[in-house]
């Protein structure tokens, strides 16, 4: 005779089972307590590729959350919307940014939280908005598209500059002033030899003056005058120096007055500085030999025919 089979006992005991397992698995995956989690929205001004649903959110470094939702902004289709829930213990404040970034060597990508201070206050959804708004930053990546794309800009820029001064009539008109500065420097080259005489007159003359002045302190007039016509030639080489300055400002016309007007001047004035220079020798070679004659003055000359 077959035993009986409490089928009240079976089915409780099955019932027993599952509902032990479900506990374990529920204690294996998930333990005993509950996590309390906040539910934030970044917007986000740059492409999200990479980044997944359910990728992680990190503050410093450390793992605070994940990404609920990605969806495009409904009014700024330019802008992504980020729905992110975060543990309730993070201190996401109003200093608080949002940055995407990637990890290592394999790309994925994930939203890391950034700033803020013990100090500061914790971020609120504000009126009309259904959750916080944590505001975001740029990511590295954005950065330096941002910048090489103003360093393409700038040098198209200078290479565009470049080309409009380098044009053919401003490539003749610096051509035509290199001439001209060529034919100056010749000139200045031929009249060498005469500026290094007239030095060295300059030179003998000053040693024979400094001789008669210890003799002859009346002398220190005719010096003066000679120190006021030096002065007066000195205000004629600032005239030429200011006259210069307007060379700088237009290159070729000024080249040309100076190859044509003020060149000829310095030269004649040189020329008559020259000449003082050679009276005041004659005049020191004269007291030299005749030291009378600043007492009883020059002998007269001797009477020619018919004068008695």
């Amino acid at each position: 005779m077959e035993p009986r089979i409490n089928y009240a006992q079976v089915g409780l005991f099955v019932v027993i089972t599952t509902i032990i397992l479900i506990v374990g698995g529920i204690w294996l995956g998930f333990g005993l307590h509950t996590t309390s989690y906040t539910t934030y929205l970044v917007y986000m001004r740059e492409s999200v590729a990479g980044l997944s649903v359910r990728a992680p959110v990190k503050y410093n470094g450390v793992e605070v959350g994940y990404v609920n939702s990605i969806n495009l902004r409904d009014d700024h289709p330019d802008q992504v919307a980020l729905l992110l829930d975060i543990k309730s213990t993070t201190p996401v404040s109003i200093e608080t940014r949002a940055v995407l970034n990637s990890q290592g060597l394999t790309g994925i990508a994930y939203l890391g939280l950034t700033g803020g201070t013990p100090n500061s206050p914790p971020l609120k959804a504000q009126h009309g908005q259904p959750y916080p708004v944590i505001p975001s930053s740029p990511s590295l990546y954005f950065r330096l598209d941002a910048a090489l794309d103003d360093l393409t800009t700038n040098l198209n820029n200078i290479s565009d500059g470049l080309t409009a001064i380098l044009n053919e009539e401003n490539a003749k008109a610096i051509h035509q002033t290199l001439i001209n500065v060529q034919s100056v420097s010749q000139t200045l080259n031929q009249n060498t030899q005469k500026f290094d005489a007239i030095i060295n007159n300059t030179n003998i003359t000053m040693k024979n003056t400094a001789v008669a002045s210890e003799r002859l302190p009346n002398m220190m007039s005719s010096i003066q005058d000679s120190a006021r016509s030096v002065k007066v030639f000195a205000q004629q080489l600032a005239d030429v120096g200011q006259r210069a300055n307007g060379v700088l400002r237009n290159a070729q016309t000024s080249v040309e007055t100076l190859n044509n007007q003020l060149l000829p001047e310095a030269v004649n004035s040189l020329g008559n500085f020259q000449g003082l220079m050679s009276n005041l020798n004659s005049v020191s070679q004269e007291l030299k030999q005749n030291p009378s004659i600043l007492v009883r003055g020059r002998s007269p000359a001797a009477p020619g025919p018919g004068e008695k």
